[in-house]
Parts: structure tokens; sequence; C-alpha cells
């Protein structure tokens, strides 16, 4: 068996996390995604067997796929959210924020086909202002997104 693609490698969960992480996907929306894109797996795959191949990858999505339902592994990335822009083109952003008794400061981190274009910086203020929704709607104004803001409650 490979021991870069072994279901449960320290290494093999390293590089999915710094591949996560860098690309901006949820855990368990990142794993083809790992699997097809990532240099990683492209290099660990080149040194198996053909015939081996097949179970190998089997093997290491289905540990992919429990590792992405384990809420103490999730925890440690922010909630990725999603739109297309006025070109269709999909942009995916993070959000970190900063709140203060009646403000709020955040920085949005943006990507468009596995390409980081940079950040988005704002604040809001308010009482009662659901800031995630404000920094959201603001995020989304600046990369130019389609259609009517939609809130999204983070599952889990």
């Amino acid at each position: 068996m490979n021991q870069k693609l072994k279901a449960g490698s320290v290494e093999l969960e390293v590089a999915f996390t710094d591949w996560i992480k860098k690309n901006a996907y949820s855990p368990s929306e990142a794993i083809d995604f790992f699997m097809e894109r990532s240099e990683y797996v492209r290099n660990a795959v080149d040194t198996v067997v053909e015939h081996a191949r097949k179970k190998i990858m089997d093997r290491t999505r289905q540990h992919l796929t429990r590792l992405s339902e384990d809420t103490v592994f999730t925890a440690q990335f922010p909630m990725v959210y999603g739109c297309k822009n006025l070109d269709d083109k999909d942009m995916r952003y993070t959000v970190s924020m900063t709140i203060g008794e009646n403000e709020a400061q955040w920085v949005g981190k943006v990507w468009a086909d596995g390409e980081y274009l940079g950040e988005v910086h704002g604040s809001g203020s308010g009482p009662k202002a659901n800031y995630v929704e404000l920094a959201r709607m603001h995020i989304e104004s600046h990369i130019r997104c389609a259609g009517p803001f939609k809130p999204r409650l983070r599952k889990g």
C-alpha cells in the first residue's frame, strides 16, 4: 500500500488540511477536488502500480469522508460561502469577524476557480445587527454576485 495515501496517515491528513485552507472549501465539499487536483495525490498515485490505484483511491476517499464528518476536524475551518458573480463565475469566500459592543469589523477572503483573489474589508454597527449577514451582503456586493442575497445557516 502506498504510505502517502494510506487511510489514517498523518501525512495524508496534513496534505488534505493544507489543501482545504489554501483553496477555501469546506471539508466535505473538498474531497473530490482534492482527489482530482491535488499535487500531493497526483504524486502519490504515480508511485502506485496501475491495478491497485482504484482500490487505494477508494479507500483514501472513504477515509477523507469519515474525517470530514468529524466535528473536531471540521471545527478548524471557517464557513465557506458561495455565489455566482455577474459573469456567471463561481465565487467562494470566508468571513473573519471582530465583534465589539455595538460594532463589528470583518475581512472576507475571496476565491474563484482555485485562485485566491484577495480580501474585502468592512465594518458595521448597531446594537442588534446580524453582523455575519451584514458582512456577507457587503462582500457579495463587492464581488458583484448576481441575484438576491440568500442567507445560509451553518450545517451541523
